[in-house]
């Protein structure tokens, strides 16, 4: 009973977060009820027994991409374009309430049919669990992405790339600094936390790219906490956006892409399958690449910068 309260709590104050997140007329605080879904969000992740889900989610969905928005706010409130109330146009209940009564039948239409499928045995999963010892892992999360959807982890890994390079096609301006303004304003206590929160976020990274193995964690987690950490150090101004890309950033934008592609080239000459890694070793070295490249595309995409630089 209590797990089914919880249950019950977290589902309505997810739909109520994101109905106060799409009708809210402030922007800030239509900015802030998405970062508390995010949070609510990880907790079902949770809650399904899905923690490599949930970790994402709050380092991505919740933390990444609230900060993005939290900083795109500030920048329209500093160049004038933040709309106050009066400006947002008014909402039709004639629309809203239909579409709303339409989002709720499909979604009782599709829990209908996924309940009424019969449960196919031999699934990934299944699989993956009956042939750890031979992926070189224990964890079957782990065992499934890199030992039976090994292209579907490279293609995001490229989809990642190609998010970076599609910004920076369209940003055609540079906009140097963290945020307008003034921004080389030192705080003691800031300084303090980074030096307490950076080389935390550098210890959990390492710890849930080991993890992964053998526990919920991997590339995307850790990478995720590590830009986090690289996040911090950007808007607290010790990092601030370069004009063009160094040799160093674009060797670690494509750094997972490439060792992951020439590990799978390497056992296909040796007479094996593309992308079957040979072992525990391998697929930490390109679980290593992966995160690296991984938490230095999403600081990047996070400053909308070519590049990084300290702070002068």
């Amino acid at each position: 009973m209590i797990g089914l309260a919880i249950d019950s709590v977290l589902a309505l104050g997810i739909v109520w977060l994101a109905l106060q997140t799409v009708r809210s007329v402030s922007m800030l605080q239509a900015v802030l009820m998405f970062i508390v879904f995010g949070l609510l969000m990880s907790l079902a992740w949770a809650r399904l027994h899905a923690p490599d889900l949930a970790l994402a989610e709050a380092a991505i969905g919740a933390g990444i991409t609230g900060a993005l928005l939290l900083v795109t706010w500030r920048r329209l409130q500093a160049d004038g374009h933040d709309p106050v109330d009066s400006e947002l146009p008014a909402q039709s209940k004639w629309l809203t309430i239909p579409t709303a009564c339409a989002a709720a039948l499909l979604i009782v239409i599709v829990g209908w049919i996924a309940l009424q499928l019969p449960a196919v045995p031999g699934t990934a999963g299944d699989l993956a669990w009956q042939r750890l010892g031979e992926i070189g892992v224990s964890n079957p999360v782990t065992g499934v992405l890199l030992g039976f959807r090994a292209y579907d982890t490279l293609m995001e890994m490229a989809v990642l790339l190609a998010a970076w390079l599609g910004a920076r096609a369209v940003a055609t301006t540079y906009r140097p600094g963290a945020l307008p303004g003034p921004v080389h304003v030192e705080v003691p206590l800031v300084g303090a936390l980074l030096s307490l929160v950076v080389p935390i976020s550098i210890l959990v990274a390492v710890y849930l790219l080991q993890a992964g193995g053998s526990a919920p964690g991997g590339a995307f987690q850790g990478g995720a906490v590590l830009a986090a950490g690289g996040v911090l150090l950007f808007l607290t101004g010790r990092l601030e956006a370069a004009p063009r890309t160094s040799g160093l950033e674009r060797v670690g934008l494509i750094l997972g892409i490439a060792v992951f592609s020439l590990m799978g080239l390497m056992v296909m000459a040796t007479g094996g399958h593309m992308l079957a890694l040979p072992g525990a070793w391998a697929i930490y070295l390109v679980e290593t690449a992966l995160l690296l490249s991984i938490a230095l595309s999403l600081v990047l995409l996070f400053a909308a910068a070519p590049g990084l630089r300290r702070m002068s």
